[in-house]
């Protein structure tokens, strides 16, 4: 029996956020009635923590997902939903504290978001900070004595970070990341190289900095249409190139064995005719003999004997003018005649 054909494991699972945009995580509902909308308590790795319903008891495929598929603790009681909107409003509270004390102690991070659980057992505390180390330790201790609970230190990205702060977009619109977007996809340049956006960072960029998430919404179907267009104009059908007849993007696809465009046959090198190689001139072979080193010709000394004192002086032409210094001198000073 062949591994591919082994039946699909399937189990009941029911989907929650702990935000409003948050990733979709899957728990097993052990029998409790959930609808969508209502609060279950589940455990995670800082403890019980309230989330909300948005898929309700669904058959899934258990490979699919990743571990082991936990139950929930039980039913969020009226009693849990009314903690948790009093530490939610003491979140704002954490934050400011928490901004404050950043400041105080000059470190180069900045608060981002304060998040209590629905018991307020737990308090993190979410920065960001372009240093990849830092020493946290009394800022950890003064925050747990201050709010009397356990405090855990968080860092985010800038894109994470614009979730949790959210945001108004150049579109007017709330930020895609903090209202419906659950998980961020990559966006590259290539991206708006293809819709033909000007490649200006001011005019391609949100407010976390990076490249807008919404790029890759049409992105599919500017693709598609150069397609087409390569296709009726009888071209390679290179998508993203343009002028495929010059820009080797389907060439360099075939060398790496990935998918080319429809249509595309790699050209084989024509083999040089008979003729075209008796036209050929023949290279002639290399002298092995050592290049020869720049003498000084023998006739440029004969005729110019001028020029050929200098290079035997050398660039300065010093030590031929001390010579000549010396037989003046010698010419000139007579030694004085014994009476």
């Amino acid at each position: 029996m062949v591994a591919a054909d082994a039946p699909a494991r399937l189990g009941c699972a029911i989907g929650v956020r702990f935000r409003r945009a948050g990733r979709l995580y899957y728990f097993d509902p052990a029998g409790a009635d959930l609808a969508v909308g209502d609060y279950a308590i589940v455990e995670t790795p800082r403890g019980l923590t309230a989330a909300r319903v948005v898929m309700p008891a669904t058959e899934v495929n258990l490979d699919d997902l990743r571990g082991d598929l936990k139950p929930i603790v039980r039913r969020a009681t009226d009693d849990d939903l009314s903690n948790l909107t009093n530490y939610r409003e003491q979140e704002a509270e954490a934050e400011r504290a928490f901004a404050r004390a950043i400041m105080e102690k000059r470190l180069p991070m900045q608060a981002v978001k304060a998040e209590y659980t629905f018991d307020g057992a737990t308090l993190t505390l979410h920065f960001s900070s372009r240093e990849a180390r830092l020493e946290l330790g009394d800022l950890v201790a003064e925050m747990a004595q201050r709010f009397r609970t356990r405090v855990e230190l968080r860092q985010v990205g800038p894109r994470e970070r614009a979730a949790m702060r959210t945001g108004m977009g150049r579109c007017g619109r709330e930020l895609c990341c903090a209202t419906f977007l659950s998980e961020l996809d990559t966006v590259s340049l290539r991206m708006a190289k293809d819709q033909n956006l000007p490649l200006n960072p001011d005019k391609i960029s949100g407010a976390c900095g990076r490249l807008l998430c919404c790029l890759q919404y049409e992105h599919d179907g500017y693709v598609q249409d150069k397609l087409e267009a390569e296709q009726a104009q009888g071209g390679g059908g290179c998508a993203t190139s343009g002028a495929c007849d010059s820009c080797g993007v389907h060439e360099l696809k075939d060398v790496l064995g990935q998918a080319v465009a429809p249509g595309y046959e790699p050209e084989s090198p024509a083999e040089p005719s008979e003729q075209t190689r008796a036209q050929a001139p023949e290279r002639a072979e290399p002298d092995p003999r050592p290049p020869r080193r720049n003498r000084r010709s023998p006739t440029a000394t004969s005729q110019d004997p001028r020029a050929a004192a200098e290079q035997d002086a050398g660039p300065s032409g010093s030590p031929s003018r001390r010579r000549r210094r010396r037989r003046r001198r010698g010419r000139t000073r007579q030694r004085p005649q014994a009476n």
